[in-house]
């Protein structure tokens, strides 16, 4: 994955992101985690203590200590305040390397300097305070490698400078501290490294992480659609939550069966491939007007089709709502059939009453719907003529007041016997 091999390719020195985008995140993110609150409170409690070591002047040099508390109080204290209060300002993400670089090499500055100014058993200490304060750069200020050297480098030139110019040390002496500065804010400078190191590779593993994430919910949501697409949403929720089959009744719904008329003979003349083809594209947009009318596609079977709409529990409006998705179904078959020229037309039949509706059994899931309703909307659509919506009394006493129906007597319905249905010719205006 490309993502994964920038985030292995780093600088060899500083361990840096070799990805620009890559380094400003990290950054970003690494300053927010592990640095803002840290060196805030470090920073703060450093500096009381370093300030408070005023009393260990008095103890260590009683004669130089109104000069030692000048130099601590009077050059660590304002510089210490003003970095404090930047770090509580929208700039420090930026000036964070340049705030800590300039307290460190405050602090620095002081023990130096009172070193310089003391006798030769305060020379040793504050000496042996600057060796310290060079080694936990990392630590207190959480410097990065870069920052640290620098720091490190400019000890020991701050330190030579006080050296020949004010404390004069033999030169052995002055060399081995030297030495010692630069060994010590060596160790520093590794710890700087690999404290870097150990908070890139928490950032990788974040990132991982959290791609590998947003695949899993990508994955969740495929699955979720694709679940969708066999039962409804309420189903599919009881159905994750315990897993055992689902039956709800419900006092009234609408339900409707549709066949292709002529669908065979097309069959016999076309390959498989081109069958599917067609009927797949047909079908398609009876689903797309199922869900814009919010009515539940059941199952294909062949060049059937079946529906049902009231599952949602509402109790109203499925019966207008199927209502238009016969006719809807008419407009489109004879769209088709125009567009192919092939002399197609379709057969609906449709009926309003009690059913049952839910999923059973344990594998490969169907929502579907049983009853004498269903069992009757399909004998209206098989007993009814091609181009027509074949309609019971049922339904026709829902929908007489918005559509017009054409009565068509007594039928011999197969299991039902004599039935009085009626055939849906439209939508009702005023001239009708």
């Amino acid at each position: 994955m490309p993502e994964e091999l920038a985030l292995r390719r780093t600088r060899p020195l500083t361990g840096q992101f070799l990805d620009d985008a890559l380094e400003t995140e990290f950054q970003a993110e690494h300053f927010d985690l592990a640095i803002k609150r840290f060196t805030r409170f470090s920073i703060g409690l450093s500096s009381v203590v370093f300030l408070a070591y005023g009393v260990h002047d008095v103890y260590l040099l009683p004669e130089l200590a109104h000069r030692a508390w000048a130099i601590r109080y009077g050059v660590f204290a304002p510089v210490a305040a003003a970095v404090l209060a930047l770090t509580f300002s929208r700039n420090y993400a930026r000036l964070h390397a340049v705030a800590m670089f300039v307290f460190g090499m405050t602090i620095n500055l002081v023990v130096t300097w009172i070193g310089a100014v003391s006798p030769p058993r305060g020379f040793y200490i504050y000496t042996g305070y600057s060796i310290l304060f060079v080694t936990l750069g990392p630590f207190i200020a959480r410097m990065n490698v870069v920052t640290q050297v620098v720091y490190t480098l400019c000890s020991i030139v701050l330190f030579c400078a006080f050296a020949a110019e004010v404390s004069h040390p033999p030169l052995a002496v002055a060399v081995s501290i030297a030495a010692t500065l630069g060994a010590m804010g060596g160790i520093g400078a590794l710890v700087a490294r690999q404290l870097e190191a150990q908070a890139r590779e928490m950032f990788r593993q974040r990132r991982t992480i959290r791609r590998q994430l947003d695949e899993l919910d990508a994955e969740r949501a495929k699955s979720e659609a694709l679940l969708l697409n066999v039962l409804p949403a309420s189903v599919a929720q009881r159905l994750k939550a315990d897993g055992r089959s689902i039956a709800d009744g419900f006092a009234e719904v609408t339900v409707l069966f549709a066949d292709i008329v002529g669908f065979t003979s097309l069959a016999q003349r076309l390959s498989p491939v081109e069958v599917v083809r067609r009927l797949n594209e047909l079908f398609s947009t009876f689903d797309d007007l199922a869900e814009e009318l919010k009515i539940e596609k059941i199952k294909t079977i062949g060049d059937a089709y079946m529906a049902a709409a009231g599952l949602e529990g509402t109790g109203e409006g499925h019966a207008e709502a199927m209502a238009e998705m016969a006719l809807g179904m008419l407009d489109r078959v004879a769209t088709f059939s125009a567009a192919y020229s092939e002399p197609l037309s379709i057969r609906i039949g449709l009926n309003t009453g009690p059913a049952v509706a839910g999923v059973i059994g344990k594998k490969k899931f169907i929502y579907d719907i049983w009853g004498d309703t269903v069992n009757t909307a399909s004998r209206m659509e098989s007993h009814g003529t091609p181009g027509r919506v074949h309609v019971t009394e049922e339904t026709r006493r829902r929908l007489a007041d918005a559509y017009v129906f054409e009565e068509r007597g007594e039928v011999d319905v197969k299991g039902k016997g004599p039935m009085r249905t009626f055939y849906l010719v439209g939508r009702r205006t005023r001239a009708s």
